[in-house]
């Protein structure tokens, strides 16, 4: 008859041989695996152009108020110095870089020019401009701000976002009741004030 300290031995190596066993079968199995390279997602390149015109007396926007813009408008004017407007041809985007694009425009006293459509976030960068003018088939796009549906991005509240806007407009010496008139517009449709109604309410202040 075996002894208990025997059989205790004879368990133990038995279970040993069993967890090697399972080590082998894992470590063929790692090494028969193909190992596949990390995706990396690189993210789109800027989707606007910024340059100097052919005149080379102003910058020339046109796409979209994209990630990247307020980065190169500054590092345009530090290569231009010289230059004191930019024209303005844009659809919107994001209201973030539309605000830092104001911040150049303002440290620089940068003139704002639109000769054809600019709205939502191009809007508030043209309200930056030292001097705002627009041309005769101009177009200025404005509408009120919210999230859609029922969905919420982080700490994002659209009327807050609003009233941020809505100072820079203030800043710029823009007629409160026009100020107030943007407070109360609902996100479509766009709203397309008149020449008339843009030069009384000081949005353009030229000629």
């Amino acid at each position: 008859m075996m002894r208990s300290a025997d059989v205790h031995l004879r368990v133990l190596q038995v279970l040993l041989a069993l967890a090697l066993a399972g080590l082998f079968v894992v470590s063929v199995a790692v090494a028969r695996t193909e190992t596949k390279p990390p995706i990396l997602r690189v993210p789109a390149p800027p989707d606007f152009e910024l340059r100097v015109n052919a005149a080379g007396d102003a910058f020339e926007f046109e796409g979209r108020v994209d990630f990247g813009l307020t980065e190169a408008l500054r590092n345009m004017v530090a290569r231009h110095p010289g230059i004191r407007a930019i024209h303005l041809e844009s659809q919107g985007g994001y209201i973030a870089e539309a605000r830092g694009a104001v911040t150049v425009l303002r440290a620089h006293q940068l003139k704002t020019h639109v000769s054809g459509h600019c709205a939502s976030a191009c809007a508030l960068i043209f309200a930056g401009g030292s001097m705002r003018s627009l041309g005769p088939d101009g177009r200025l796009g404005l509408h009120g701000y919210a999230l859609q549906g029922d969905r919420h991005f982080g700490m994002i509240d659209p009327v807050t976002e609003m009233q941020r806007d809505l100072e820079i407009y203030r800043a710029q010496g823009l007629d409160e009741a026009f100020v107030a008139r943007l407070a109360e517009l609902p996100q479509n449709p766009m709203w397309y004030p008149s020449h008339a109604e843009l030069r009384a309410s000081r949005m353009v202040t030229h000629p």
